[in-house]
């Protein structure tokens, strides 16, 4: 069940390079706008195929942006993390959405209306110019995970994994399943859980619970996924 919030205590906007350029007012005005929204785990906040007439600005919380293969396997293509961006990608496309995204534990969005960002694009062209580097930057993560993906090995995809997950989240604490890992980088649960162990006994993670993975030393990571590329 979704719920309206009834404050955002801070801007969702200041978090986002993206609306810097715009002053606080402007900031409170393009917030007024918007759709404030509370997820529980599990909820879908769009379908694959809706119309992509919203930016979403992850207020706090996590969601996972996956597509379905005709067989229903799951991939996913994305987990989104506090202060990150969606949807700036379809501004300019006319299109739908590709994909769907759901809701990882409580998860609270601020949707911004297309309608709102082209007027603002209109005053304010520092910004287009910013959506298109964000795309661009989308682009350039997309094809390391194209080359993650391109490994043979398990040991060392999961390894390429945990190094292309702490650069996107600019952290060492990787808060995800064994099962969302598994859809992330089409790899069995089982083997996942294994090549973790060995990564731990290895002293390049520590392990906390199914959800918690410390990254410890990244050269060894680095060194297990680079000879196998």
């Amino acid at each position: 069940m979704k719920l309206m919030c009834n404050s955002c205590s801070k801007l969702c906007t200041s978090k986002i390079s993206l609306f810097k350029p715009l002053s606080l007012e402007e900031q409170k005005e393009l917030i007024s706008k918007a759709r404030h929204l509370d997820y529980k785990r599990g909820e879908t906040i769009f379908y694959e195929y809706d119309i992509a007439d919203k930016i979403i600005i992850i207020r706090y919380g996590k969601l996972k942006i996956n597509r379905y293969s005709m067989e229903g396997k799951e991939y996913v293509l994305d987990i989104l993390a506090e202060g990150d961006i969606y949807g700036e990608q379809n501004i300019f496309s006319g299109k739908a959405f590709e994909t769907n995204a759901i809701a990882l534990g409580e998860c609270g969005l601020c949707l911004i209306s297309l309608t709102d960002i082209q007027q603002l694009i209109l005053k304010n062209p520092e910004i287009g110019i910013k959506i298109l580097s964000m795309v661009g930057q989308k682009l350039s993560v997309a094809n390391e995970l194209v080359q993650l993906l391109s490994v043979n090995d398990a040991k060392a995809r999961v390894a390429g994994f945990l190094l292309f997950r702490s650069n996107r989240i600019k952290g060492q604490t990787i808060e995800l399943t064994r099962d969302d890992i598994s859809a992330y980088i089409n790899i069995r649960r089982e083997t996942i859980s294994r090549k973790l162990g060995e990564l731990c006994k290895e002293g390049a993670v520590k392990l906390e619970g199914n959800r918690k993975i410390y990254v410890l030393n990244r050269d060894i990571l680095r060194d297990i996924f680079e000879n196998k590329i």
